[in-house]
């Protein structure tokens, strides 16, 4: 364990315990900038443990354009209100539109979005930098 802040007892993770965590909730955050300003918008997702790779799909749209311009960050956390404990993993990457599991040979895993729509197109980020903490 390394405490990124001796007084507060928040824990600075590495990129192993990073990618771990995040692969146990369905749901993060990618970040974007439209129009000048930072967006957030929600999305499921699946981590690609081994290219590193978060992946989810979308109809066309914002977050879509966004791969076009690449550069984007992804968040991703979960918490305990009971206990005071949580994590949060953040990882900047370049986005682009991939094909599917499926065209690769076989489907492993599939994003499976909350949200309606066909969600035909796929995405995935590429990890460039992942970083995280973790309190209690």
């Amino acid at each position: 364990m390394q405490l990124a802040d001796p007084r507060s007892g928040i824990e600075a993770l590495d990129r192993r315990e990073c990618l771990r965590l995040i692969a146990t909730v369905p749901l993060g955050r990618i970040v974007m900038v439209v129009g000048g300003s930072p967006h957030i918008v929600p999305v499921n997702f699946v981590v690609d443990a081994a290219t590193e790779r978060i992946v989810f799909r979308t109809d066309p749209g914002t977050k879509l354009r966004a791969v076009e311009k690449g550069r984007v960050a992804f968040e991703a956390d979960d918490y305990d209100a009971a206990t005071r404990t949580g994590w949060s993993v953040v990882i900047h990457g370049d986005a682009e539109e991939i094909d599917p599991p499926a065209a690769a040979g076989a489907r492993l895993f599939d994003p499976d979005p909350w949200a309606g729509g066909d969600k035909a197109h796929w995405v995935g980020i590429q990890a460039t930098t992942i970083t995280g903490r973790r309190i209690g």
